[in-house]
């Protein structure tokens, strides 16, 4: 898993980053469609995660069995999970997030043991990472590949707290 963030906060609100109904999901996921020309008109990561108030929305983006396009050179090898939000410039509540990222873990059991994909549990983990550290983890984050404040430093923080 490679985790990013859209960069692209819900409706300006006092929760940019929590999205309070479905409607602002389904937009986003619309909008995500054409943001990114140049990667194709399509949703450029597998999954995006969406935090709500009780909580997370999970909508498909290319799927779990499409290259994404997402991370250069990893868009075969790694399937992107997106948290809906800038997280580099806004934080979230703690215990929303909190409940957000058990569900985002329980979603990678899920892929990785009941995915509709037959070759799920048997791909040879990361192997196209070469030296790149850290080689024994199975979730990493876009700043792993590549010098950039993706998925962002909010989200980072939280994320060094969990054990996927």
């Amino acid at each position: 898993m490679i985790i990013h963030h859209t960069v692209a906060p819900a409706d300006t609100d006092a929760t940019p980053n929590v999205w309070e109904d479905d409607s602002e999901i389904f937009r986003a996921m619309r909008d995500l469609q054409v943001e990114r020309p140049d990667l194709g008109l399509d949703i450029p990561y597998n999954f995006v995660a969406f935090a709500q108030p009780t909580h997370l929305t999970t909508c498909e983006g290319r799927g779990e069995d499409r290259s994404g396009a997402h991370t250069k050179g990893h868009n075969t090898k790694g399937i992107a999970v997106s948290f809906a939000g800038n997280y580099e410039d806004t934080d979230i509540d703690p215990d929303v997030l909190a409940t957000q990222i058990d569900a985002v873990s329980a979603f990678f059991h899920w892929l990785k043991t009941n995915a509709s994909h037959p070759d799920y549990g048997n791909f040879e983990p990361m192997r196209n990472l070469g030296s790149l550290p850290p080689s024994t983890r199975m979730v990493f984050t876009h700043r792993d590949f590549k010098a950039t404040a993706c998925p962002g430093q909010h989200l980072i923080i939280k994320l060094a707290a969990v054990s996927f």
